[in-house]
C-alpha cells in the first residue's frame, strides 16, 4: 500500500540563544513561552530570540530553500513518510543533511556554535493547513 503524496507547510525558525536579557539586534524578539521551555529543557542558554521566520508550502516531493539569513539556507524536501530531508547550508555551502520524521504540529532542532557563547537553532516545525 502506498501512501498518497501531499504538499506540506513547513515554518523554519532561525534563533539566537544566549545568557543575556537582551539581544543586540533590537529587531530579535523572544520566542514564545512555550519554545522557550522546551530549548532550556535540552540546552544551557537561558534565553532565546527569534532572528527570522520563514514559512512555505513544499509540494509533494519537492525541494523548497528557506532563506533565513545572509549566511543561513535551509533546504527542505518532502518525502514519502511522513519526513522531510533537510539540508543545512551555510554561508553557501551545505554543512549538514539529515532524514526526519515530521508530522503535523511536530518539530526538530539544528543548532551550532556561536561566538561569544551563543549559539543558534534552525527550528523546523510541520504547520496544520487548516
Amino acid at each position: 500500500m502506498s501512501a498518497w503524496a501531499a504538499n506540506v507547510k513547513i515554518e523554519a525558525k532561525l534563533i539566537w540563544a544566549t545568557d543575556d536579557a537582551k539581544s543586540p539586534d533590537p529587531k530579535h524578539v523572544s520566542v514564545d513561552a512555550a519554545t522557550a521551555e522546551r530549548l532550556r529543557k535540552a540546552f544551557k542558554w537561558k534565553n532565546y530570540f527569534v532572528v527570522n521566520t520563514v514559512v512555505k508550502d513544499i509540494p509533494s516531493r519537492g525541494t523548497v530553500p528557506f532563506e533565513l539569513s545572509k549566511k543561513c539556507t535551509v533546504e527542505i524536501k518532502e518525502l514519502e513518510g511522513p519526513r522531510v530531508e533537510v539540508v543545512l547550508i551555510g554561508e553557501g555551502k551545505p554543512v549538514h543533511r539529515a532524514t526526519k520524521s515530521l508530522n503535523k504540529g511536530e518539530s526538530f532542532v539544528y543548532s551550532g556554535d556561536d561566538k561569544n557563547q551563543n549559539a543558534w537553532f534552525v527550528l523546523i516545525t510541520e504547520l496544520d493547513q487548516k
